[in-house]
Parts: C-alpha cells; sequence; structure tokens
C-alpha cells in the first residue's frame, strides 16, 4: 500500500474556516495549481516559519509567494512546479521488508489568466508520473498530462469548465490508497475528459459533471458517464454532502453513491467523513458485484505548520461474502516553509474472513512534496 500520493488538495484545512476548494484553487473542486491567495494562504497560515526571520512580516511572505517565491511578474501568467516522492518500506513484520523509492509525481503547470483576473482560464499541466501496477508491462508513457482544462467564471456563484479534470465526487482526501479513491476508480491517474458545471452560493454547492472518459485510452476501456455531487453549508467548518456517480464502458458499468461530512474544530483542525457503495456489472457474464467502504481522518494542529493524523478506514469488497478489510493509519505532516511538505505514516491492515484466518500486515512511507 502506497500512503498519500499526489497530494494536491487538502479538504482537511476546514478547520482554518475553508469550507470550499475554490477558495484556492482553480479548480472548483481542488486538485492542481494554487490561486493566488491559495499561495498567500500556505505561506502565511499553513507553513510553519522556519527559514524565515522573526523581522519578515506575514505581508511579505504573501506578497512573495508566487512562482519560485517571487512575487507575479505577469497579471495573466501563474506557472507553477510540483513534484512528490515516497520511500516505502511494505511488510514490517516480515524478515525481509521490502523498500521502494518511488517519484510519483514531477509535473510543470501553467495557468494563463485571459484577461488579467480568474474569470476566464487556461490550466495545463504536463510531467512524469510512475506507471500504474495495473500497466506494468504494457507500452504506456510515463510523460504526461493529469489535468488540462479551460474555465469560465463570470461570478463568483457559478462556473462552466471543459477538459480533463478529476471526476466529481466524494471527498478529495490526498490519501490516494484511500478506499475511497482507489476502489471507486478515484484515484491519481482516473481522471477524464468532459464538461463540469459549478454552482455555489452561501448555503449550497453543486457541481454536475459530465464525461466522456480519458480520451488517451482505448476506446472500449473508456468510463463515460456522469457524476453529481450536492453539498450544504452549514457553517463555514460544518459542510456535510451526497455524491452519486454512474459511468459505463465496453465492459462494466458503474454505479457509485456517497455520504460524507467536513467539519472544522478548534483552530486548523478537522474531522473528514465518508460512507459510500459501489455496484458493477460486468457485461461479458452479467454479474453484479454491490461493495462498501468507509473513512474517518482527523487532522489536529499541533503548531503552526505541523499536523498529526489519524485515519481508520473499512472495506468491504463483496456485501454477499463474509470477507472485510480494516486500516488504521497513524501520521505526522510538517510544512516547515511554503512550498515543502514532509509526511510520514505507519499503516496497519487487518483482513477478515471467516474462511481463513487474520491477515496482519504494516507498512510504512516518508513523502517529500515540493511546490514553487
Amino acid at each position: 500500500m502506497i500512503p498519500s500520493e499526489n497530494a494536491w488538495s487538502y479538504p482537511n484545512f476546514i478547520g482554518y474556516g475553508y469550507s470550499s476548494c475554490m477558495t484556492c484553487h482553480y479548480n472548483p473542486y481542488g486538485n492542481g495549481p494554487l490561486t493566488d491567495y491559495g499561495r498567500a494562504l500556505s505561506a502565511t497560515t499553513i507553513s510553519d516559519r522556519l527559514i524565515h526571520s522573526k523581522s519578515k512580516s506575514e505581508e511579505e511572505l504573501a506578497e512573495k509567494s508566487n512562482f519560485l517565491y517571487m512575487k507575479a511578474f505577469n497579471s495573466r501568467v501563474r506557472p507553477s512546479v510540483d513534484y512528490r516522492g515516497l520511500r516505502l518500506i511494505r511488510d514490517l513484520k516480515k524478515d525481509n521488508p521490502k523498500y521502494e523509492t518511488i517519484h510519483m509525481q514531477a509535473d510543470f503547470n501553467t495557468v494563463i489568466r485571459f484577461d488579467g483576473t480568474d474569470k476566464y482560464i487556461a490550466s495545463i499541466s504536463f510531467g512524469y508520473a510512475p506507471t500504474p501496477k495495473s500497466q506494468k508491462g504494457k507500452d504506456v508513457g510515463n510523460y504526461r498530462s493529469r489535468e488540462h482544462y479551460i474555465g469560465i467564471r463570470p461570478n463568483n456563484k457559478i462556473g462552466f469548465y471543459l477538459g480533463m479534470m478529476d471526476k466529481v465526487f466524494g471527498i478529495r482526501v490526498p490519501d490516494h490508497i484511500a478506499f475511497s479513491r482507489s476502489i471507486t476508480g478515484l484515484a491519481q491517474n482516473d481522471q477524464a475528459h468532459g464538461a463540469l458545471i459549478h454552482f455555489m452560493n452561501e448555503d449550497f454547492e453543486l457541481g454536475l459533471h459530465s464525461f466522456l472518459g480519458n480520451l488517451d485510452q482505448e476506446s472500449d476501456l473508456r468510463q463515460a458517464g456522469g457524476s453529481t455531487k450536492l453539498e450544504y453549508t452549514f457553517s463555514t467548518k460544518l459542510k456535510p454532502g451526497i455524491s452519486l456517480l454512474w459511468s459505463r464502458s465496453d465492459h462494466t458499468e458503474l454505479f457509485m453513491k456517497s455520504l460524507h461530512v467536513k467539519m472544522g474544530f478548534s483552530k486548523g483542525s478537522s474531522l473528514l467523513f465518508e460512507v459510500g457503495s459501489k455496484t458493477q456489472l460486468i457485461e461479458s457474464t452479467k454479474k453484479s458485484t454491490d461493495s462498501g467502504y468507509g473513512l474517518i481522518q482527523n487532522h489536529i494542529l499541533l503548531r503552526r505548520g505541523l499536523f498529526s493524523l489519524v485515519t481508520f478506514e473499512y472495506f468491504r469488497p463483496d456485501f454477499e461474502k463474509d470477507a472485510n478489510t480494516l486500516r488504521l493509519g497513524p501520521g505526522i505532516q510538517y510544512f516547515p516553509f511554503q512550498g515543502v511538505e514532509v509526511r510520514f505514516d505507519l499503516y496497519n491492515t487487518k483482513n477478515y474472513s471467516s474462511s481463513s484466518a487474520t491477515k496482519d500486515n504494516w507498512d510504512m512511507g516518508g513523502q517529500l512534496h515540493l511546490w514553487f
């Protein structure tokens, strides 16, 4: 298991009172490049001041929070670079644990602001991505774009987006091995080409996403369909929601639904909860399988830039069979200064089944995330 891959958006920051991803990201549901406000917030609130003297004001940090710690040199162009690497130790309880270094992401991103504001934009990313394990041995290029789209947002209430984006569904936790991301087909390489309408006001946030699948895939593998996500804002620190998704390829048909809650408490701390189910129909056999998952994750601010995390997950691959997986993952996350994140996670995974002995496994991972 690989803890926390390609972590671009952090819904945990609802603990600071930011209930919508659009506050900090050009993509209204998170991921991808940060807006000017998001960069300034990262420099002055989220990250520690490890390399900065006490004499440097928060205003100075915010002013120089753009590309390579510079002031914005152009009102229309916002470049950025993003790297994430992982040192993974698998099977800690065994005599010969497995060590692996994975370069998960190395992207160059450019956002073009056509009118010098965030109303009319184009976001383009291109870079390195490891070959997914499901495609090992196949001729899969390691340099590609995970996200590229145009966005039109005439006002703060409504926006239209066209291109390749993550599908709208559930909470986009940064842990892409989480069952809520991996078993739902919403992980780091599962983007789709399509059109998104995003609407929000002081009470509701609604996304309607119609997609054709990933057009870089073979046509018979593309999952085409649609999804929707509706959230109600009780306050800046309490936001429940529901999601639905239907998609179909020549081989499979999927229907998923989920219920989630994002809750902030104290200053900078949060609790995320999501429970969902997936129905998958195999077209060749007409056999349908129902599965379910659950996620609870807290995010506790220990001091500026330093957080502790505990993630508890549940997965049942088939409701008709007595087999379950439980995963518990404590971790620590530190942002020493803007543009740098260090994270360590320890995961215990237990597989239960009435027909076999309980399997117990331990993995540990350390990450370095750089974005400038």
